[in-house]
């Protein structure tokens, strides 16, 4: 627990299988990459406690067109450390983290087709309690709902998960490629988590799907009943995102690689019971990441955001000694 708090995470992911092949395959079969990775890798596990801290501050503080442009040439870069995240922080390493940070539950989001929804549920099984998982699903199957059915049968899912970028879904076609997806949802009562932000990775293969914010809005139009979550909070498209979520009260934001101003600022516009807690593990430290949500708040919003919001789009009964440190919290809960 964080200060007494049952708190969550909204927004990490594990490596299984299929990661390491799966992303960007063309770039790290490259002769390059092949002899350049081992290398970096050994470096960057030295270095991690310094880099982190300063690739997280200037990837949460700059964002304009000349930083993106300078992180799209980095790409590779970037890649690789992607990928080393993933290899040095399994399961394992999450849930020691989770107790270090006080985090009592996470939501674990499978991206298909670089992480499999069946994989990360066998890798979640031994850990009864401290996670739910989010499927996903690849654009290019026949039967999206065939496919994501069997584990709302089986209660082994949470939420569904849409990446517009990873899954290579041009704006266009986000609607009419993922309604079946989303239909089933509104059928079940799950929520959707939808990562928003571009991704400066021009030089990369496969990593060339959607990044516009308006392009997702004949979703969330078309399904008002279902409650949606938008990842980031829009990482550089903030301001586009929270007028979508203005527009619409079934969006909810969740708050990782932002911050503390900005998410001060989606917290004044929507309301704290719109805001999510989420870190984005491994790819963002989670104690900064909960260090910026505490920061931007009150103990009051502090509660709803990193506890009570994400148990109800969960479904998770509440602990009772969800909040002893804070005098409103059976107000806040009630």
């Amino acid at each position: 627990m964080y200060n007494g708090l049952f708190t969550v995470d909204f927004h990490t992911h594990i490596q299984d299988a299929n990661t390491q092949l799966s992303l960007c395959p063309e770039d790290t079969r490259s002769s390059v990459f092949q002899l350049t990775n081992p290398i970096f890798e050994r470096v960057a596990n030295v270095s991690e406690p310094l880099h982190d801290v300063i690739a997280r501050f200037i990837a949460m503080n700059y964002r304009g067109d000349i930083s993106r442009y300078i992180y799209s040439k980095l790409g590779k870069i970037g890649l690789m450390e992607c990928l080393r995240l993933f290899k040095t922080y399994g399961i394992e390493k999450l849930v020691e983290k989770m107790n270090q940070n006080g985090i009592d539950h996470s939501v674990i989001h499978s991206i298909e087709p670089l992480t499999c929804t069946s994989n990360i549920i066998e890798l979640a099984a031994p850990y009864k309690g401290r996670f739910s998982i989010f499927a996903s699903v690849d654009k290019n199957l026949e039967d999206h709902q065939a496919y994501i059915r069997p584990f709302i049968e089986a209660g082994t899912i949470s939420g569904i998960k849409l990446h517009p970028i990873v899954g290579r879904y041009a704006c266009g076609e986000l609607y009419f490629r993922m309604k079946d997806v989303v239909q089933l949802a509104e059928e079940h009562d799950l929520p959707v988590m939808i990562h928003t932000g571009h991704i400066p990775v021009g030089n990369l293969s496969r990593l060339d799907g959607c990044t516009e914010a308006q392009a997702l809005e004949p979703l969330l139009k078309a399904f008002p009943r279902v409650k949606f979550i938008l990842a980031h909070i829009g990482w550089e498209s903030w301001r586009q995102i929270i007028k979508l979520a203005l527009r619409y009260p079934n969006v909810y934001v969740e708050t990782s690689w932002q911050p503390a101003k900005i998410i001060r600022r989606s917290v004044d516009r929507l309301g704290a019971g719109r805001v999510l807690f989420g870190s984005d593990f491994p790819l963002f430290n989670q104690k900064l990441a909960l260090q910026q949500v505490q920061e931007a708040l009150s103990a009051r919003e502090f509660v709803e955001v990193a506890s009570i919001n994400a148990l109800r789009l969960l479904k998770i009964n509440r602990p009772s000694q969800l909040a002893r440190p804070f005098e409103q919290r059976d107000e806040l809960i009630s």
